[in-house]
């Protein structure tokens, strides 16, 4: 599969089958139109936060009758045409064998908890965990990796890649809280961390 990183949390995922759309939110539209994503076969939420979720986004794609994925949470934003997906949820989209897993969105900057936050597993070996930071039961080779919000330390977002087990680890979810995740790459490198960190520029990708 193809993964190209657009700002905060957005990536698409492509393979000969189809694309899909991950967290297209409010940063995507500051470098970014939505033709560049106009071709997009699917769309997944991972929950409702505006860096995560754009209703202008949303609505175009439901125009264009892009099936739309979230859970529960997310679809009372999305409307009518959302696709509500449960927890441990398995379907197909684009092509891609898709098993969604639940897990707790980082608490917030006052401590309180965050919204219904729903991961996706692409394929079996790809994972993205939209705002969370820990999942038990799970072992995947390639990780999403957020590395900075509001209560995720670089101690704990590498914790969670070696948890998982994951061979590569693309950064994401620093547009907002500015961080230089190269410099992570060489703390990563430093501490002998057993994963390999991907660090893609915005519209960058790579084949996993």
């Amino acid at each position: 599969m193809k993964v190209t990183r657009y700002p905060q949390s957005c990536l698409v995922i492509q393979s000969e089958q189809g694309k899909i759309v991950i967290d297209p939110g409010i940063n995507f539209l500051e470098h970014h139109t939505f033709s560049e994503i106009a071709d997009v076969d699917a769309v997944l939420y991972t929950h409702q936060h505006g860096d995560h979720y754009d209703e202008s986004i949303a609505n175009e794609l439901k125009t264009q009758g892009v099936p739309i994925y979230c859970n529960e949470s997310t679809a009372k934003l999305v409307g009518e045409g959302a696709n509500v997906i449960a927890d441990n949820q398995s379907f197909t989209a684009a092509g891609f064998s898709i098993t969604a897993r639940e897990l707790a969105h980082m608490p917030l900057a006052d401590g309180s908890e965050g919204p219904q936050n729903t991961g996706y597993i692409i394929d079996g070996v790809f994972f993205h965990p939209g705002d969370g930071k820990d999942i038990d039961d799970l072992l995947v080779d390639n990780l999403a990796l957020p590395i900075t919000g509001p209560d995720i330390s670089m101690k704990q977002a590498f914790d969670f890649a070696k948890k998982l087990q994951a061979k590569k680890v693309i950064p994401i979810h620093y547009d907002l809280i500015t961080t230089d995740p190269h410099v992570y790459k060489r703390f990563a490198e430093g501490n002998n961390m057993p994963f390999e960190m991907i660090v893609l520029a915005d519209g960058q990708s790579v084949e996993l």
